[in-house]
């Protein structure tokens, strides 16, 4: 180091000190205070003190020789470094803060005065470097800066939050009032939103006073309100909701459900009254006339002709129409908890558990049972019931049959096997039996005949105009009936079957009509190919007048509910320029829970729905209705889709029992740009064929269905969603009774063949697409019955 100034040594002469002691005692300061480094002029560390290597970690060995690139820690440009070497470098004394990294890779921030040490040349020949650890101060300035900038955001989130609570309350769909209340129980001034004052009939200032609020309540109601509201105030309830009337200044009656909550201090005193006002009115009517159509059900039910009964999951009998007493003679009390199979022989008792327990558990099963029910006057009668099953009220699977007497068919069918199986007497039973037996051999859908009874003279017709191929059998088959006769004997040999009945209609030969069925058998040779089939071809003519004249009585009524619920769809679509619209709808019932609608929401928006709900038959027609009459409620005016399907969960949602619920798609397109607004509630994806594409898109989108949440969960799921259509673009509405029809393999039909048959017939009219396509779907499921409704709704802009 240099020699110490001869003032300074003046100064400390008094203190008796010598050169050496001051230069020890000058040093033992600085290295307990400062990080002190010497360098030559190339910046080759020459020198470096003990606080130096702890606080960077190196050892001075590791210091001295190399430059203080060592501890350059990147947080600096390259500009940094270059101004203060030209400001060292020129002489000149340099102060600043440098970030350095340790050896352990920390970083740590220095207060540095850099001092060039000039030579008798006057140029510098070392650098003193005097640093200050202030990594401490520099980290807590980040942290400042760092809570400031928390703060400030924080400040204005509250004030967006504050905002947007603002708006919500006042473009709240429901009405909102609140009060504050002082420590001695009395009530501040009312606060309304727009949507309170709209409910009630009162402008915002009449509502500032509790007492007209009060004025416009319906007089039977308010002494419920004044009850709850006091267990409110006596501490016994935190909230209460109720369905109340308020008198519109209009004249009108309004019903809408109140729900009132409080807060409390930690005393327990109430301190605000909130109240919230939503508008049920339209709910109401809908449950009245839901009320007014269950009568009428259940008068259809009670005079039914075939027997209806519904069955517990341990199949003891919970209903069973009148019917069983005039078919069977029991008194319907009689029945009412007693086990299925009670009335069953003893010999069919288990085929008709493993078919009712089939049908419950939605497992693969025939269409109908036959067997024998026991009559009050002890004979049996051949039964044959088909079933489904439905969800009861505690939420179990349950059955529902319908049975009707066919002791007839049976005993002629019994009479015919039995007179078949004696050989030797083939030709003569045969030949005077009223049934026709016919051999044909199969040779590539012509069918010749090899040998037809003479009982087909009957008919008109000789054994020799067939034998000699004047005729084919399929030439005196009906018209009508041909296409789906041939149809189900191509699809019984693609399933292999060995043996089918069929159900037709045979011209005569003097023009007149008779009704068939034919019983056929199929003969294979010894390697399983089909060579002949044998039928047995009966006239049930008279059979069939007299079971049409009693499905005439039993179908009335559900016709006269078909038709009521036909009503209840469009028949006529919107005539719109701007779109071309088409539908087809098949219930598997009379009645069903597919529902389709086209709907004006203004003048330049009209909104396609569909919609499938859970079960089918009466049920599932009651939901669909009340469906339909509270969406219309809904959509009119309204263009957010996911608002309207909000409001219709809320409507509806508590009038539906346990286990029910709606699959919906709803769609608003606007007219002028062809943009398609939408929302899924649960339903499957739909389908757009776009013009000139052979990929279908499909419309995605989140949702659940209509009727599992009662609006909270619900609301946030919905999701609505838009998509641009193009003129000529296809819009294909579907419900799942098209999609997963099954045919006799088990295959399902799918959304692939929907897209398929969708696309084979895009350049056709829509009138056309559907007959198509519903042909298509009925060929691929002829075989198995269908067993849920099935509906197609088409759009395309023009």
């Amino acid at each position: 180091m240099s020699s110490p100034d001869p003032k300074l040594l003046a100064s400390a002469a008094p203190l008796a000190i010598n050169d050496v002691e001051l230069a020890a005692w000058l040093r033992q300061g600085i290295d307990a205070h400062a990080i002190v480094a010497i360098t030559d002029a190339k910046g080759v560390i020459v020198f470096a003190n003990d606080r130096f290597c702890a606080v960077s970690g190196y050892a001075r060995e590791e210091l001295i020789g190399q430059t203080h690139r060592l501890l350059k820690s990147g947080a600096h440009p390259d500009e940094f470094y270059a101004e203060l070497w030209r400001t060292i470098a020129g002489g000149r004394v340099w102060n600043g803060m440098i970030c350095n990294r340790a050896k352990g890779g920390a970083l740590y921030w220095v207060e540095s005065t850099l001092v060039p040490l000039l030579g008798t040349d006057g140029r510098p020949r070392f650098y003193l470097a005097l640093r200050t650890d202030v990594t401490s101060l520099k980290q807590a300035e980040e942290n400042n800066a760092r809570l400031a900038a928390e703060v400030t955001a924080r400040a204005e989130e509250l004030r967006q939050t504050q905002a947007q609570l603002a708006l919500f309350s006042e473009q709240a769909p429901i009405g909102l009032s609140w009060r504050e209340i002082d420590r001695d129980g009395k009530p501040g001034i009312n606060h309304v939103n727009g949507k309170f004052c709209e409910l009630i009939g009162l402008t915002a200032e009449e509502a500032r006073d509790i007492n007209n609020v009060r004025r416009a309540t319906h007089p039977d109601d308010w002494a419920v309100q004044d009850k709850l509201t006091a267990e409110l105030y006596q501490g016994r309830r935190d909230r209460f909701a109720l369905d109340k009337r308020y008198l519109h200044r209009n004249g009108k009656v309004v019903w809408s459900t109140l729900t009132v909550v409080v807060l409390r201090d930690g005393a327990g005193h109430v301190t605000h009254h909130f109240a919230m006002l939503e508008d049920i009115t339209a709910r109401r009517a809908a449950e009245d006339e839901l009320r007014r159509s269950e009568s009428r059900w259940r008068t259809y039910l009670s005079t039914a002709s075939e027997i209806l009964y519904a069955l517990t999951p341990e199949h003891r009998f919970k209903f069973v129409s009148e019917a069983w007493t005039a078919k069977l003679g029991h008194a319907t009390e009689a029945v009412i908890g007693r086990e299925f199979t009670e009335f069953v022989h003893p010999e069919d008792r288990q085929i008709c558990s493993e078919f009712i327990n089939a049908v419950m558990e939605a497992e693969p099963h025939s269409n109908l049972i036959e067997y024998r029910a026991q009559h009050a006057d002890g004979r049996w009668v051949w039964h044959a019931s088909t079933g489904s099953a439905y969800i009861d009220r505690d939420g179990r699977h349950a059955y529902f049959g319908v049975g009707r007497d066919i002791s007839l068919r049976r005993q002629a069918q019994d009479e015919l096997k039995a007179s078949l199986a004696k050989r030797e007497e083939l030709e003569r039973i045969v030949n005077r039996s009223p049934s026709v037996v016919v051999l044909w051999r199969a040779d590539g859908g012509q069918w010749p005949v090899e040998f037809v009874s003479a009982s087909v003279k009957q008919f008109g017709y000789t054994p020799e105009q067939f034998i000699g191929r004047q005729l084919l059998f399929t030439d005196i088959t009906h018209p009508e009936d041909r296409e789906r006769v041939l149809a189900e004997v191509a699809a019984h040999a693609e399933a292999q079957d060995p043996e089918y009945n069929q159900s037709y209609r045979i011209v005569c030969a003097d023009g007149s009509v008779r009704w068939v069925d034919d019983h056929t058998v199929v003969r294979r040779n010894a390697e399983g190919k089909v060579t002949h089939h044998e039928g047995l071809i009966s006239d049930v003519t008279d059979r069939h007048v007299a079971e049409e004249a009693e499905r005439a009585a039993r179908e009335r009524d559900l016709r006269v509910a078909a038709d009521i619920q036909q009503h209840l769809r469009p028949r006529v679509f919107p005539d719109l320029s701007e779109v071309e619209i088409e539908m087809f709808s098949a219930s598997t019932m009379h009645i069903g829970g597919d529902y389709f609608d086209v709907l004006k929401v203004d003048e330049r928006h009209w909104a396609f729905v569909i919609a499938d709900v859970s079960g089918k038959g009466a049920g599932a027609a009651l939901m669909m209705a009340e469906c339909r009459a509270t969406l219309r409620l809904c959509a009119s005016g309204e263009l957010s889709p996911a608002t309207v399907i909000r409001r219709l969960n809320r409507a509806i949602q508590p009038d539906m029992r346990p286990g029910m619920f709606i699959t919906l798609f709803y769609g608003i397109l606007d007219l002028d740009t062809n943009a398609l607004k939408y929302v899924r509630a649960g339903h499957e994806d739909m389908i757009v064929m776009r013009k000139g594409s052979t990929v279908p898109e499909l419309l995605h989108g989140e949702g659940l269905a209509v009727g599992l949440d009662d609006g909270a969960i619900f609301d946030d799921m919905i999701e609505e969603k838009e998509v641009a259509l193009n003129p000529g673009d296809l819009v294909a509405l579907y419900t799942d009774g098209i999609t997963e029809a099954r045919n006799a393999a088990g295959d399902e039909f799918g959304r692939d063949r929907l897209a398929a048959a969708l696309l084979r017939n895009e350049d056709r009219t829509l009138s056309e697409a559907v007959k198509r396509v519903d042909r298509f779907a009925r060929q691929f499921s002829a075989l198995v019955p269908r067993h849920d409704d099935s509906t197609l709704l088409l759009f395309r802009p023009r």
